[in-house]
């Protein structure tokens, strides 16, 4: 049914509605028996006709409908396909850097899909394995608590050394000193430029080693940075965008966020218990990150407490936890020289841009390389949230 023959539907049904509603007034109006008579079997046949007509333009809807939703399930399809990630890798392959997301938009509207929110425009297999990346691909990230605003993080403390008061009647109330802190840094681009083989350049490009790349390794050594960058390389100042938590720790007269505590030799699992009492207030699991020689030596501290019962000791990930009274031990594996750190789930704040959106892929031609930039920051955000442990 074409769009005149529908038009024509709706205005007879209209016409129909509008003569009822004529002919009810005159039934209360008319006086003669069989005149109303003739005016309701009127309303009876026309209640017939527009019956037989909203059911003719029921149908036309629903086909509609159905064609609306079998476009939808091709478009859908077509984003869940290995063919979108090839012909995405083809236009950041061909495309000019400002013309990157036209192209694709052209790619996408001839596969009959309506560009409205670019959020949701890239190939499924490529948005839905990055974002499972970000979450697995690093054991330490997911202590953070992770956002997607913007990469902007504005951080309020309410601090106050006064206990409550209680009030005797007749007596004046105290007025009770209190600070408001209000801390804001700005993101920093962390990316990450990989090489395109000059094999996979000359032959009309290996795809499912490009997508490899692209979840895989990019995506890795970006979180892996992020990651560096908030527990050790972020700075005082939050001028790296990042203000880690060793650099917390340090701030002179002391953080309320991040204890700072030096270990006495052979003594660190005091050190932890008074990493673990500092944080004991705060809700959220507590989690103990090491490099691998720090979990031996917390191990074998542990094994010359227990003495002789030292062989009950497994070297299990779990049992050393929960000896040292926290609920996980991550081993960190990255390349910097971390301090023992305790954080409680969420206590460090990270924000990064949605590294889903086309524009955080690139096409450097002067490089023949694929560049994933993500725009990010960082900061502790809980009081009592973690601390950092030195070693003599």
């Amino acid at each position: 049914m074409n769009k005149i023959e529908k038009l024509e539907i709706q205005n007879s049904i209209d016409g129909l509605v509008k003569r009822n509603n004529e002919i009810k007034g005159m039934i209360k109006a008319e006086n003669d028996v069989s005149v109303a008579e003739e005016l309701v079997k009127e309303i009876q046949d026309n209640a017939v006709k527009l019956a037989d007509l909203t059911a003719q333009l029921g149908e036309t809807q629903n086909d509609d409908i159905k064609q609306d939703e079998q476009k939808e399930d091709k478009s859908m399809n077509y984003l869940k396909s290995d063919n979108a990630v090839k012909e995405f890798f083809e236009v950041l392959k061909t495309s000019k850097k400002d013309n990157l997301m036209k192209d694709w938009k052209a790619k996408l509207e001839k596969n009959a899909i309506t560009v409205k929110d670019e959020d949701v425009l890239l190939p499924r297999k490529i948005v839905d394995s990055i974002q499972s990346k970000l979450l697995d691909t690093n054991p330490v990230f997911k202590v953070f608590r992770v956002t997607h605003v913007g990469a902007v993080i504005v951080s309020q403390t309410f601090g106050s050394e006064d206990e409550a008061h209680v009030h005797v009647p007749g007596t004046k109330k105290e007025e009770q000193t209190a600070v408001l802190d209000t801390a804001n840094i700005k993101p920093v681009m962390v990316y990450k430029l990989q090489t395109i083989s000059e094999l996979v350049k000359r032959l009309n490009v290996n795809y499912n080693e490009l997508y490899n790349m692209v979840v895989a390794e990019l995506t890795q050594a970006i979180v892996n940075k992020v990651v560096d960058l908030a527990l050790k390389e972020g700075l005082s100042d939050g001028s790296n965008g990042f203000i880690s938590v060793e650099a917390e720790s340090a701030i002179s007269g002391g953080s309320k966020k991040i204890k700072a505590i030096t270990a006495v030799a052979d003594k660190t699992l005091d050190a932890v218990e008074d990493a673990i009492d500092f944080v004991r207030g705060t809700a959220g699991k507590r989690y103990l990150i090491v490099t691998v020689a720090q979990r031996k030596k917390l191990l074998a501290e542990l094994r010359v407490q227990a003495g002789n019962a030292s062989f009950t000791i497994k070297n299990d990930d779990k049992e050393i936890a929960s000896l040292l009274g926290v609920d996980e031990l991550i081993v960190y594996t990255g390349k910097k020289d971390i301090k023992i750190t305790l954080l409680i789930q969420d206590a460090y704040h990270v924000d990064m841009a949605d590294i889903t959106k086309i524009d955080a892929f690139k096409w450097e031609y002067n490089e023949n390389a694929i560049l994933i930039e993500a725009l990010s920051s960082g900061m502790p955000e809980k009081l009592n949230g973690g601390a950092v442990i030195t070693l003599p």
